[in-house]
């Protein structure tokens, strides 16, 4: 014998479900650039279960003169280390906190990424992958901020400063040679 149960449809005091409007889209999503529209961060986005390489912040001025924390997954770790050449699969993030007087604050900045690819990815930056993850960026900046990959947004990164670190390294520096 089958059985059937009464399908029960509830509406809301007579009006039909409504679906959220969609977020006004950031500029970076209105100028067409696929690596550049906000969302959750994803390479990267487990480094709490990394190595945690600095036992206190210290202050980057590569890095918006911010104070940052490294994490480096076990990939890369014992390379990141030792100075040694990275391998493909290393990821290292950079957590960030604004300047108050000298210290850190409670105010959070941009998390900034690097994955070492495999070769061919981007050979003229020795294949690195670089993000950089802000939910609370300034408004100057048009809203919320994931700059990545081969966005034009993240060539800050290697213009700025990897490039011109030992390229053995994949554009590392040694934590002790670290503006701060």
């Amino acid at each position: 014998m089958v059985r059937t149960l009464p399908l029960v449809v509830l509406l809301g005091c007579g009006s039909a479900a409504r679906t959220p409007a969609p977020a006004e889209p950031t500029r970076a999503a209105r100028s067409g650039d696929p690596e550049a529209v906000y969302g959750p961060l994803v390479v990267g986005a487990d480094y709490a279960s990394y190595e945690k390489l600095t036992p206190t912040p210290f202050l980057s001025q590569a890095h918006g003169s911010r104070w940052v924390d490294v994490y480096v997954n076990a990939i890369g770790a014992k390379a990141y280390l030792a100075n040694t050449e990275i391998p493909v699969g290393t990821v290292v993030v950079k957590t960030s906190w604004v300047d108050q007087g000298g210290k850190p604050s409670t105010i959070a900045g941009p998390i900034f990424v690097m994955e070492k690819r495999a070769p061919g990815y981007l050979p003229e930056h020795g294949d690195w992958h670089y993000a950089i993850h802000w939910a609370t960026a300034p408004a100057k900046f048009g809203g919320a901020v994931y700059w990545r990959g081969h966005s034009p947004k993240v060539t800050y990164c290697h213009e700025g400063c990897h490039d011109y670190y030992d390229r053995g390294l994949g554009g590392l520096v040694p934590s002790s040679l670290v503006p701060r």
